[in-house]
């Protein structure tokens, strides 16, 4: 990487930085008591991008002897000068302190240090308790996920950083079926920690596997969910997602600078009920993934987009944060060392409140209680559509039944004003199975937030 730097200097360019990265992803599967899948990665590489002029260039090389990482430089400067002949305006960096630092994750059971074996027997641990449970469970399915290494990051500035990633999942998919009916459901865990996490009570292989079995079992006998607006009550994982994808990717600085976003030009205007603050961060304290600087170096802080209800800031790059005249916050990421930084969330959610669950619950008095999300659709105005994992009918604060095909829509800027309840169970989820994708990019991230009750919220559903 210095000699990245060194040479990017020594033939023209303006400013030059590099990200190196050493990181290793290992996946274990397991269906129904039987190892399937054992894989690993390990990614091995620098990405250099170059400011000559108006323009920019980029190129990467796995390939690191001094003839490579030299040639990727030069390609690097080829480009930017050439884009400097087309580019109108030239992109300008916010100014940041110059940085140097190493950081280094601490757990007890680090996977690098924990065998293969002891993996496998988590997933089949998993598959055994689901399927000792009950007949109608037709399949089960359990997945373990890790990825570690070392993130690098010097420019020619004088910032110079690095640090340790680290990220671990588990996860069981378990399928019933009664007669034609075949429904699935799923629990897991993961985030920055160790594998001590799932000798938790609450986190081992086999209280996440009773979790999913008997939500599939449940959803054999569940009811159509009706259509119509209610007050709804909303689970932490739902209310991380809605946070991250109906609001968080619009208030990143690259939509806002073009005006493609919704928020542009609503700093300092009330958007929510002041009881909702929605926060973005690299190192969270309620778990999530933990992110100590940005691909460009900058130093992850904490972010409240919205604060009381009211915009407060966007998410920054360098360039974005120079464009609008703000502080750059640590949101410049890249897939890995082969792509370019552009702006990105790390851990978005609903931070806490005052109320407890159950008194939430207990005002909801005709509503539905919505878990978790199998997906959905989100559109650039704000407007989404989530289906739910599982739902419940509530009448008078109880459950009354379990619910099936439960989606709800709606645009993310009217729910957030019809936000009456947020609880003080703030809990932040992270895995590495999948990861949020923005220009053919995909970074791990967290999403989470306490239980929300929300007034007049659209259901579709049964007639």
């Amino acid at each position: 990487m210095d000699k990245a730097l060194e040479h990017a200097l020594k033939i023209g360019a303006d400013f030059a930085e590099v990200k190196g990265e050493d990181t290793v992803t290992r996946s274990v599967e397991a269906v129904n008591k039987e190892v399937r899948i054992v894989s690993e990665t390990h990614n091995v590489g620098i990405g250099v991008r170059v400011f000559y002029g108006k323009g920019i260039g980029f190129s990467f090389s796995n390939i690191l002897d001094k003839e490579k990482v030299c040639s990727a430089v030069e390609t690097a400067l080829k480009i930017a000068r050439a884009s400097a002949r087309k580019t109108l305006m030239k992109f300008k960096l916010a100014e940041v302190e110059v940085v140097e630092e190493k950081k280094s994750t601490k757990v007890h059971l680090h996977p690098r240090d924990v065998a293969l074996e002891e993996k496998k027997d988590l997933c089949l641990r998993q598959c055994e308790t689901a399927m000792a449970g009950n007949k109608q469970i037709a399949n089960v399915t359990s997945a373990f996920k890790e990825y570690y290494g070392t993130i690098y990051y010097s420019n020619t500035e004088g910032t110079k950083v690095s640090y340790e990633p680290l990220l671990i999942g588990l996860r069981i998919t378990c399928v019933a079926k009664k007669g034609k009916t075949i429904v699935d459901a799923m629990d897991y865990h993961g985030g920055s920690f160790g594998l001590e996490v799932f000798k938790e009570v609450s986190r081992t292989p086999e209280k996440l596997a009773e979790n999913a079995a008997k939500w599939a079992i449940e959803k054999l006998k569940a009811k159509a969910a009706p259509a119509g607006r209610f007050e709804a009550l909303i689970d932490p994982r739902l209310a991380g997602v809605l946070a991250h994808e109906s609001f968080g990717h619009l208030s990143e600085a690259d939509f806002v600078v073009i005006g493609a976003s919704p928020l542009t030009g609503k700093i300092d205007q009330a958007l929510g009920t002041e009881m909702v603050t929605i926060v973005d961060e690299g190192l969270p304290s309620k778990g999530g993934y933990s992110i100590y600087f940005d691909d460009e170096g900058v130093p992850c802080s904490r972010v409240e987009i919205l604060k009381n209800g009211v915009l407060s800031y966007y998410l920054h790059s360098r360039e974005t944060a120079k464009a609008l005249k703000m502080k750059p916050t640590g949101n410049a990421r890249s897939q890995d060392y082969s792509f370019e930084p552009i702006v990105r969330m790390r851990n978005t959610y609903f931070d806490a409140g005052d109320w407890k669950p159950e008194e939430a619950l207990s005002e909801l008095k005709q509503g539905i209680y919505a878990v978790d999300t199998a997906g959905g659709q989100v559109e650039d105005t704000g407007n989404f559509l989530f289906k739910a994992v599982r739902g419940y009918w509530v009448e008078n604060g109880e459950l009354k039944y379990p619910l099936r095909d439960v989606a709800l829509t709606g645009n993310i800027l009217e729910l957030l004003k019809n936000v009456d309840a947020v609880c003080n169970d703030l809990e932040i989820f992270s895995n590495p199975f999948g990861g949020c994708g923005k220009m053919e990019q995909r970074v791990f991230v967290g999403t989470g937030g306490p239980h929300l009750k929300v007034k007049n919220v659209l259901f579709g559903g049964a007639r």
